[in-house]
Parts: C-alpha cells; structure tokens; sequence
C-alpha cells in the first residue's frame, strides 16, 4: 500500500517539477523576445548616429570656404 502513496508523491512532484519547468522556459522565450526588441531599438540608434555624423561630415566637406 506504502507503494501506491510513494508512486503518487512522485507523480504529484514530477508534475509541480514540470510547471516549474514550463513557466522557466516562457519567461526565458520572453526575455529573448525583449531582448531581440531591445537590441533593434539600440541598433536603430546606433545606424540614425552614424548617419547623422555622416551627413554632418559630408555638408561640412563639401562646402565652400567663404572668403
């Protein structure tokens, strides 16, 4: 009888163990998803810089010195 009670302990902390393990892996999926928005945004930024400073460069390469 003490068997039939251990195998449902088992059963019972097997299936905590894998909810556990199911909200760890959609809090990762979720923090990649984030972490992919993230690095777009900061890589937006990154590329409006550059061509900004390329802009400014080339305006102030191009222009003629005024006497």
């Amino acid at each position: 009888m003490s068997s039939s009670s251990d195998k449902d302990k088992i059963i019972k902390v097997q299936g905590e163990l894998i909810k556990n393990l199911q909200k760890q892996v959609k809090e990762w999926e979720d923090w990649k998803a984030s972490s992919k928005q993230r690095h777009a945004k900061g890589k937006a930024k990154a590329d409006l810089a550059i061509s900004k400073s390329k802009n400014t460069l080339r305006f102030k390469t191009t222009r003629k010195p005024k006497k």
